[in-house]
């Protein structure tokens, strides 16, 4: 698990939201199951929840920074967590029932950094999924 320092050190106004975006059915996170009268039923092993982290305001160098911390996260197959009270303040529905920071998974090639138009700096859009354990 890798800690994103330089999301964790941005000021909170450069964090714009993080907007629960539903969640992903996963078909290793269900177990079918038969019961004794015959009937079939599924019990839920997890769900795997999206968010997206949308950042405004920044430098070149703080979104080079960003980037190159995911794909060393990528290179070494970790997932990635941010401090949970800077995402509760930006909007972060906390699923878990254990305590703990949030460990999100990402893919490398969703990440979409855009120049605001007529200034130097940059927004960046990161779709992140969050595996919630329900046993």
């Amino acid at each position: 698990m890798q800690i994103l320092t330089t999301i964790n050190a941005l000021d909170s106004y450069k964090i714009k939201g993080i907007k629960y975006e539903g969640y992903e059915e996963d078909d290793d996170g269900a177990i079918l199951n038969t019961s004794e009268s015959g009937t079939e039923y599924n019990i839920i092993r997890w769900l795997k929840h999206k968010y997206t982290l949308s950042l405004q305001f920044l430098t070149y160098t703080e979104i080079e920074s960003i980037i190159k911390q995911f794909q060393t996260a990528k290179i070494n197959e970790d997932k990635v967590t941010i401090t949970k009270s800077k995402l509760t303040a930006k909007g972060y529905i906390d699923f878990k029932t254990t305590a703990g920071e949030p460990i999100f998974s990402f893919e490398l090639s969703d990440l979409s950094p855009s120049q605001k138009t007529g200034t130097t700096y940059y927004s960046l859009s990161i779709p992140l999924i969050e595996r919630v354990d329900m046993i």
